[in-house]
């Protein structure tokens, strides 16, 4: 089995791959009961599927000699994140190949699970069994067939003189990898950044030292991402949907696509619309400057950006 993402958050959805290969059957057929779902941490069990699945023997027909050989199976679009999840687990070499050589004569079902807003954090198990006989068959990939739920929050700054660190919080009961970028404007658009990797511990309080004037803290596969600095409540960010125009005069039109009107910035709003880079905190606008984004952001022109 194969899991999409591996880590995610509440009130998200996760994506599980299940193969049904009868390709060692010759001349019988099988018609298992079916079972898959997902344990959470608390215990709780919400099924995806429970159903028979009918398996057919292979043929064992022979072709006739210098004969075009006839198709076996139906073409299987399988997305390449799936044979990438089975080669980045825990498998013997010879258990990697068994995996591969089954990918094409076998039947691939697809379950989505609904991660719920208040669901727990941590580690969520798959429940993968076929009944077949009276016997019950569990997933070759088991001791990869699970996934992570989770939450870190910035609890609060600490300044200390010239000094500032952030206090963030695991909320898991597991271990969650975070990513630290540092960025230091250059100047005209450009930046520097310096990055660290580590985990947070099981519902570990950890300081993070703010050492640039920009610091964000990505976890969740880096699909989340938290500013460090507190100061900043939200950022401005021109709209990437509208055109800008630069005349040789000096003056800058915005043109929106689904409009034929434009908009000429004056002097105050063009400086504004230049510095919104998704990264200028509103916090640190004059009171000129926030006169300017009440009327870009009026016509829909800069966005102010909530992480």
């Amino acid at each position: 089995m194969s899991i999409f993402p591996k880590r995610t958050v509440r009130n998200s959805v996760v994506t599980i791959h299940w193969n049904f290969n009868t390709a060692h059957l010759t001349d019988v057929h099988v018609f298992p009961y079916v079972r898959i779902g997902v344990k959470a941490p608390d215990g709780k069990i919400t099924m995806l599927f429970e159903d028979h699945v009918l398996g057919l023997p292979e043929s064992d027909e022979q072709p006739q000699p210098n004969a075009k050989p006839s198709l076996k199976y139906l073409n299987k679009n399988l997305p390449l994140l799936v044979i990438a999840e089975y080669l980045s687990g825990q498998h013997q070499r010879e258990k990697l190949i068994e995996i591969l050589q089954n990918i094409q004569s076998g039947r691939h079902y697809y379950f989505s699970y609904q991660v719920p807003e208040d669901a727990p954090l941590g580690k969520y198990t798959l429940i993968s069994e076929v009944h077949s006989g009276g016997e019950i068959r569990h997933s070759k990939t088991a001791k990869d067939d699970f996934f992570f739920v989770e939450k870190v929050s910035v609890k609060d700054e600490e300044k200390s003189g010239e000094d500032s660190k952030a206090i963030v919080v695991n909320h898991s009961p597991e271990k969650t990898p975070v990513k630290i970028v540092s960025c230091t404007p250059t100047g005209a658009g450009k930046m520097k950044t310096h990055i660290e990797v580590f985990e947070l511990g099981e519902n570990e309080e950890k300081a993070i030292s703010l050492n640039s004037p920009l610091n964000f803290l990505l976890y969740n596969e880096e699909r989340e991402v938290l500013p460090l600095q507190q100061s900043a409540s939200a950022y401005l960010l021109r709209n990437q949907r509208v055109l800008e125009l630069n005349k040789n005069d000096g003056n800058t039109y915005l043109l929106k696509k689904d409009k034929e009107e434009a908009y000429k910035l004056t002097p105050g709003a063009q400086s504004l619309w230049s510095k919104s880079d998704g990264l200028l905190p509103k916090s640190k606008l004059s009171e000129e400057e926030l006169e300017a984004f009440e009327e870009l952001s009026s016509e829909g022109l800069i966005h102010s950006i909530d992480f």
